[in-house]
């Protein structure tokens, strides 16, 4: 099996899960008629030896959602040199009209499209590049946080009627700016309320930027990496923020097939709703 396509033909069992936090749920089906589920604690090891005491010898590929559990499953049965998939919960195709949904039937959907050879892999970062996106997306939640500091300090100057004070409501957060707003008359719980959303600031923009040393020394530390940023940094107007971001999202690109997957997996291509000689093309996909 390569990144994230397979071959159903070179499999025996096809195991499709259902994973959260407290238990898998999981429907065994083969070549032939075998169609059984199971649930079990969600103990990675209990499950592959439950599959290794009633199964030995066979070949199996597993798969399952991407979700809030994370990679764990699929490491550990990595580490067995057993084949698993991470799939896309979008891809998996629903019935409109559908009104039962429970683990076991999702279980029964994801082997059903795995033994049909329907279903593709989700690129599951490895190494570095996992780490790299950990960071990230650390990053984002305080840059994020940033802004949103902002936002509130900014509305409540508005309802306090407050920004006729400052010479310029929309300077750009210079230490100058800060100052002014610490040195702001109004009201105790005016002040007050000022006073904390400063520091939400101050500690959003410390994080970041001790984010940014940590992605910095991550970079600095691995040759991969440094020559990928350099191809990416080489690009007119590709500077290190948004050169790290693009390579945290995209992970190893040599998972990358050709240039136009890379631009389906940022969102930059067109959509379209053509048909018959109507050809209409719409806006980015995101």
């Amino acid at each position: 099996m390569t990144a994230n396509t397979y071959l159903p033909k070179d499999y025996d069992l096809f195991v499709g899960l259902d994973v959260d936090k407290n238990s898998f749920s999981f429907t065994i089906k083969d070549q032939d008629c075998m169609n059984k589920s199971k649930k079990i604690p969600s103990e990675p090891e209990q499950l592959h030896h439950y599959m290794k005491n009633h199964f030995a010898q066979k070949k199996i590929l597993y798969a399952y959602e991407a979700g809030p559990t994370g990679y764990h499953l699929h490491d550990y049965l990595r580490e067995q040199n057993e084949d698993c998939m991470v799939i896309s919960p979008l891809s998996i195709p629903k019935a409109p009209n559908q009104k039962v949904k429970n683990n076991r039937l999702d279980s029964q959907k994801i082997v059903d499209e795995l033994r049909a050879g329907k279903l593709t892999s989700i690129r599951v970062p490895q190494g570095q590049y996992r780490e790299l996106r950990h960071l990230i997306n650390l990053r984002e939640n305080y840059v994020y946080n940033r802004k949103a500091a902002k936002q509130r300090i900014k509305a409540l100057l508005l309802f306090a009627h407050l920004d006729y004070a400052l010479k310029d409501i929309e300077q750009n957060w210079s230490n100058c700016y800060i100052q002014a707003l610490k040195a702001l008359s109004c009201s105790p719980a005016e002040r007050q309320r000022l006073d904390m959303l400063l520091m939400d600031l101050e500690y959003a923009r410390k994080q970041t930027l001790l984010v940014l040393r940590q992605l910095q020394a991550l970079v600095k530390n691995s040759k991969e990496l440094q020559q990928n940023m350099n191809y990416l940094t080489s690009l007119p107007g590709i500077g290190f923020i948004v050169a790290i971001t693009t390579l945290g999202r995209i992970g190893d690109p040599s998972y990358l097939k050709n240039v136009r997957e890379l631009s389906a997996f940022l969102g930059l291509v067109p959509s379209e709703k053509s048909t018959g000689d109507t050809v209409q093309h719409g806006s980015i996909t995101h």
